[in-house]
């Protein structure tokens, strides 16, 4: 099951709405378009809901964070952390007009890009966890 919770974690990660069969744990997904339609996802999303649309019964659906939910993980984050000055630079970005961008900066600045990807891993796969 860690393997399956992993996956879904990763696909979560990348945008993507993904369903768990509940008995056979064939797990199907598609991305979110981030833009205007694209016909790609359209089509592979009509694919997977023709699927789950057969037995709806028989899937839990797990979506990617949202905005508020990606600020919030951010902010966890960072109380995380022990280093004061860090903590506040972080908080800095985050308070600012262009929140993400701003995060990731400071985070690849202080060359602790792998300590947030691990920290955002391990929420994804406790949320997922949650909802099994």
């Amino acid at each position: 099951m860690e393997k399956i919770i992993k996956e879904i974690a990763e696909l979560l990660d990348i945008q993507e709405v993904v369903f768990l069969h509940k008995e056979t744990h064939e797990i199907l997904a598609y991305p979110i378009a981030d833009g205007p339609t694209d016909e790609e996802f359209d089509y592979i999303e009509q694919e997977v809901m023709e699927v789950i649309n057969t037995d709806p019964g028989s899937y839990i659906r797990f979506d990617p964070p949202n905005s508020d939910e990606s600020f919030e993980m951010m902010e966890l984050f960072v109380e995380t952390l022990k280093n004061a000055q860090l903590k506040a630079r972080l908080l800095d970005a985050l308070a600012s007009r262009k929140p993400f961008r701003n995060f990731r900066n400071a985070i690849q600045s202080e060359e602790i890009e792998d300590d947030w990807y691990a920290y955002k891993d391990a929420y994804l796969q406790m949320l997922v966890r949650d909802r099994l």
